[in-house]
């Protein structure tokens, strides 16, 4: 692990969590507050597709960042970058996808200081040009397996300010592998003492078929282990800035 020093002295991070919940699922987001606020956690909701959102969606989104939780940027209209890019180059996405998405969020009164890339997708290119533009960056999909787990734990950023997904918050998705592998993660958060970033999209009351969500009584759990820990919740900005700086 990289260690974080600054003036002569080596800061201690107090470990946790990032919990991250994409697109524009407003009005199940805010149904789940009581859950949240029972629990003391934060979370980062990375919202793409702002410019459709509805009067109550932006209200509901203001009442989020009125809680404490962070309103990040997720692109204007969530393309697959591939063939975005092949189609119209590094330019236009910035412009179009980047640029103008970002602008729309600051008029509607949300900083935009974090950018989840839609379907973790990143190339060098995209993530040199993030880096210019946001605190950080969250790229790849959460971990299949352990060969890679305290290398998605972090005590630092990654180069580009990018840092990866350790896990699912979304316990109905169909990669989510369970819950001894859930607690296998945060046991490792624990030990090895720095912060993990976890992705989800939806929050349902209950399970209402496929998709990728959690019901609240899953997010309960999660929140629930998470405390148990003793492990803190971040934002993505404000795991940025507890983390600073930038990889060698």
């Amino acid at each position: 692990m990289l260690g974080l020093v600054t003036d002569e002295t080596t800061r201690k991070i107090a470990p946790g969590v990032c919990l991250t919940f994409d697109d524009l699922n407003v009005a199940n987001w805010v149904a789940a507050q009581p859950v949240f606020r029972a629990a003391g956690a934060r979370a980062t909701f990375c919202v793409s597709g702002l410019h459709m959102a509805t009067p109550d969606q932006i209200v509901g989104l203001h009442s989020l960042q009125a809680e404490g939780h962070e309103i990040g940027f997720h692109s204007r209209t969530h393309p697959k970058l591939a063939p975005y890019l092949a189609c119209h180059g590094l330019d236009y996405w910035l412009e179009h996808e980047i640029d103008r998405g970002v602008a729309e969020h600051r008029a509607a009164g949300f900083p935009a200081t974090s950018f989840a890339a839609p379907f973790h997708a990143t190339t060098a290119e995209t993530r040199a040009a993030t880096a210019k533009r946001f605190e950080v960056t969250r790229a790849r999909a959460p971990l299949r397996g352990a060969a890679e787990l305290e290398a998605r734990i972090y005590t630092r950023l990654g180069p580009d300010r990018a840092v990866d997904n350790i896990g699912f918050a979304d316990m109905q998705h169909r990669g989510f592998q369970g819950w001894k592998w859930q607690e296998t993660i945060l046991d490792s958060i624990a030990s090895v003492g720095d912060i993990g970033i976890f992705t989800g999209h939806d929050l349902r009351q209950k399970k209402s078929g496929p998709g990728y969500y959690s019901t609240h009584r899953q997010l309960r759990l999660l929140l629930q282990a998470v405390s148990q820990r003793g492990l803190q919740f971040y934002t993505l900005t404000g795991l940025a800035r507890v983390l600073g700086g930038e990889a060698d």
